[in-house]
């Protein structure tokens, strides 16, 4: 009668501690820079030399437009006027800022603020860059 010893074996076997760590930093890493990547989009806005700074509130909503014509409010972005209108709709913020880059066509930056006007919000503010 012959007995297996120990030797006779060969078991092979990962470990998945160290994977589990490397894992966690990497989901760690994400959730730290997700918010960042959020709102991290070039927006040139136009200088003025006579601005007021205004007082901004963290519940104050941001339309942000793009020089390729995007829309986002407070980094969500918006398809089309509509969804601008049922959003704002939803917000009912007593006042807002537009932040539109300096290359967007006039009339587009007025169709946004036609927008703003429809939801009845009275108090509009425009992002600009001091001179």
């Amino acid at each position: 009668m012959e007995f297996k010893t120990k030797n006779d074996e060969f078991e092979a076997s990962i470990n998945m501690i160290p994977l589990v760590d490397i894992m966690l930093v990497l989901l760690i890493i994400f959730m730290i820079s997700a918010p960042v990547l959020k709102y991290s989009f070039e927006v040139n806005t136009p200088e003025a030399s006579s601005s007021n700074p205004t007082e901004q509130t963290e519940d104050t909503p941001i339309i942000t437009v793009t020089k390729d014509e995007k829309i986002r409010l407070n980094g969500i972005v918006i398809n089309s006027f509509d969804e601008l209108q049922n959003y704002l709709e939803k917000l009912k913020p007593k006042e807002i800022l537009v932040e539109a880059d300096k290359s967007v066509r006039y009339g587009f930056v007025v169709s946004v603020m036609d927008v703003i006007k429809q939801q009845g919000i009275e108090k509009v503010g425009l992002v600009t860059q001091k001179k």
